[in-house]
C-alpha cells in the first residue's frame, strides 16, 4: 500500500489533487499522511453511483482552504497533521450521516 500512498502524496501535491479515492482508501491514506507529516489541505467530494459522480449540496462534506463563516479553528487544521486527520475522519463521518456513498479528492502538503 506504500507503493500507492506514495503516488497519492505525489498527486495530492498537484493542481489536479489526488484521483478520486474511496472512503475506505481515504481513511487509510489520511492516516499515512498524518504519519508523514502531511495535513489535508483540500478536499472534494462527490457522490458515487451508477450515474456517475455527483456533487452533494452539502458542502461541508469536504474541506475548503478558507473557513465558511467565522471559524478562527479551521486554520489550525492546516498545520498541525494530526489535527488534520482528525478534522478529515470528523468531516468522513458527517459525510456518511447523509447515507449515501461518496468518493473523494484530496490535496495535501506539510506544513
Amino acid at each position: 500500500m506504500n507503493k500507492r500512498f506514495e503516488a497519492l502524496i505525489a498527486q495530492a501535491q498537484t493542481g489536479a489533487g489526488t484521483d478520486w479515492i474511496s472512503e475506505a482508501e481515504l481513511l487509510a491514506f489520511n492516516e499515512y499522511l498524518a504519519t508523514r507529516g502531511y495535513g489535508v489541505s483540500r478536499m472534494e467530494v462527490a457522490r458515487a453511483g451508477a450515474g456517475g459522480r455527483q456533487v452533494p449540496w452539502d458542502v461541508g462534506y469536504g474541506i475548503l482552504p478558507a473557513p465558511i463563516g467565522d471559524d478562527p479553528e479551521h486554520w489550525l487544521n492546516h498545520f498541525d497533521p494530526k489535527r488534520s486527520a482528525n478534522y478529515v475522519r470528523e468531516t468522513v463521518q458527517y459525510a456518511k450521516e447523509d447515507g449515501a456513498l461518496f468518493d473523494y479528492k484530496v490535496w495535501a502538503e506539510q506544513p
